[in-house]
This record gives C-alpha cells, structure tokens and sequence, in this order.
C-alpha cells in the first residue's frame, strides 16, 4: 500500500506491504452495507476503500466495479499481538 496522498505531506512516499485477512459484508440495500474489515497493523482502511486514485490495489471500489467511499468509520476492536 502507498502513502496515501492525504498524508504525504507528512510521510514518506513509500510502498508497505498490507494484508486484509478477512472481510464480510451485510447488505442494508442495493446501494449500501456494511463492510468489517480485519487487517495487519498500519494499514489505511479508508484508502482500501476507495483505491486513493489508484495507489491502492486492491481496492473495495476496484472489486465493485465502480466507485466507493466511507459514510462511517468505526474501530470494532484491537488485537494486541506481535513479537513477545
């Protein structure tokens, strides 16, 4: 994943490896759902999202065909992890 352009003015510009380890959608309407998200550590949900112009792929907006974006953001839990 790039440095998303919202914060290049105050991050390098470089690519990190991501990973999304699982997704699962429930449907509100043919326009809407809600999409939880499990990921590593750093990774820029809002930017999986919408694709930020490209510079992450893949994107929800990519799978869909289309375009996408957040109504609401929430943070269900953090899991404590990581070398011990």
């Amino acid at each position: 994943q790039k440095t998303p352009v919202r914060v290049l003015h105050r991050r390098p510009n470089l690519e990190r490896e991501r990973e999304v380890t699982s997704m699962a959608v429930e449907w509100i309407n043919e326009h809407w759902f809600v999409l939880k998200v499990s990921t590593s550590a750093g990774t820029y949900v809002k930017e999986f999202v919408h694709g930020d112009l490209g510079r992450t792929v893949p994107s929800v907006a990519m799978m869909l065909g289309g375009k996408a974006d957040i109504v609401q953001l929430d943070v269900l839990g953090i899991e404590e992890g990581g070398k011990e």
